[in-house]
């Protein structure tokens, strides 16, 4: 099967976030025309009927039976694909890969975590550009995906590298109060500049939940936004902050950076702008 440069992008994007569903796919594949009203509704596995029969459809199925990714049906979900191992392969044969390896099987249970982790990671690196890393991308004693077993540890879902560095967590149900304590605690520690957390929460009364522990923790790093708010906004509804005023927008800083601006935070209660590292910097994790 002779790819192009379609099926390169879709090949490209299961190495980086493990898993895609159908809508994810479409959306990358069609980045060039549809709008951005219809690509966050692809980006978040959100499919019609009348999009089974778009061409592209038969594009991923002919890369199914070449061997290249692999279609799983499962229940209580739409089909989803991975990377195979041949597929990887051919993406080292010809030097396009990203990383050491690939994530293969993907438990049932963390398959929608990980199909949202995708959704937030596509709006922000491909409507916003943002630098967006996922934590195998920086973790790669993670292997094949999934958390560590250890998430005190601060290892966030979603990385966003930049002047202003900010760990991203999709939350689709709540944890203990100790562990959110334990979390902060890591994250706090190894601190450094004007970092943040910020949670997207999908659980009823999420942002609030997040925001009163917060305070009770005095974890000024936290912010937090609901999951279905940040997908009405096509990503551009503000985080909160338990600090009244305090606001920080990831549409603002995509917006400041693509103008070229550097990295400004005069007022403590001002929304925190994003810019691009200079050539050859990282701006890796400090955790």
């Amino acid at each position: 099967m002779q790819l192009t440069e379609r099926d390169w992008k879709i090949l490209l994007a299961l190495e980086k976030w493990g898993v895609l569903g159908l809508g994810q796919a479409l959306g990358l594949a069609f980045d060039k025309e549809a709008g951005d009203e219809e690509r966050v509704r692809f980006f978040f596995n959100e499919t019609t009927r009348r999009d089974y029969g778009l061409w592209y459809c038969k594009r991923l199925r002919r890369m199914v039976q070449a061997g290249y990714i692999r279609a799983h049906f499962m229940v209580n979900e739409r089909v989803i694909y991975t990377l195979t191992e041949t597929g990887f392969e051919h993406m080292k044969s010809r030097g396009r890969n990203a990383m050491p390896g690939h994530r293969g099987e993907i438990a049932p249970n963390l398959v929608n975590h990980e199909i949202n982790v995708a959704a937030v990671g596509l709006v922000l690196s491909e409507l916003f550009s943002l630098r967006v890393r996922t934590e195998r991308e920086r973790i790669p004693w993670l292997g094949s995906g999934g958390r560590g077993p250890a998430p005190h540890r601060g290892i966030s879902d979603l990385w966003i590298s930049g002047a202003a560095p900010r760990a991203i967590e999709v939350e689709l149900s709540q944890k203990s109060r100790h562990d959110y304590q334990e979390i902060w605690n890591a994250y706090s520690l190894r601190r450094k500049g004007d970092f943040a957390v910020l949670y997207l929460t999908r659980w009823p009364h999420g942002v609030q939940t997040i925001l009163s522990l917060a305070r009770d923790f005095q974890a000024d790093l936290i912010y937090a936004c609901g999951l279905k708010d940040f997908r009405r906004s096509h990503g551009r509804r503000s985080f909160e902050s338990y600090i009244e005023g305090r606001t920080l927008s990831l549409a603002h800083g995509a917006a400041t950076a693509a103008a070229g601006a550097s990295f400004r935070n005069a007022d403590p209660g001002s929304s925190p702008v994003i810019s691009p590292l200079p050539a050859g910097e990282k701006g890796e994790c400090v955790i």
